[in-house]
């Protein structure tokens, strides 16, 4: 379990989360509240990122379900490689968050 680093609650698993660099563990609510209410000009991207990368947070949560629910050996390992590639597109996509220059501080 982690604490948020925002609002500091706690983060526990199957809640809608990221990391952000310098921040740590955040949830996804709290990091959009904050980044939108502190956005400027560049708005549009932060609002285009904010909405992938619910998205595929989400995507994520479902995947996980998936493989506790699949019998097969198989079927758990492909959806634990997709869900890898998920987790990797977020990666990207939190790092572009955070990378952001002069459109929000948080």
């Amino acid at each position: 379990m982690w604490t948020c680093g925002l609002c500091g609650g706690s983060v526990i698993e199957g809640q809608r989360f990221t990391f952000i660099g310098g921040i740590g563990a955040v949830h996804v609510e709290c990091f959009n509240k904050r980044a939108l209410s502190t956005a400027s000009e560049s708005l549009r991207d932060l609002v285009a990122l904010l909405d992938v990368n619910e998205v595929l947070l989400y995507a994520i949560t479902r995947f996980k379900g998936a493989e506790r629910v699949a019998s097969s050996e198989e079927v758990r390992g492909a959806i634990a490689d997709a869900r890898r590639e998920v987790e990797r597109l977020a990666g990207k996509i939190a790092s572009l968050l955070g990378s952001l220059e002069g459109g929000f501080r948080l």
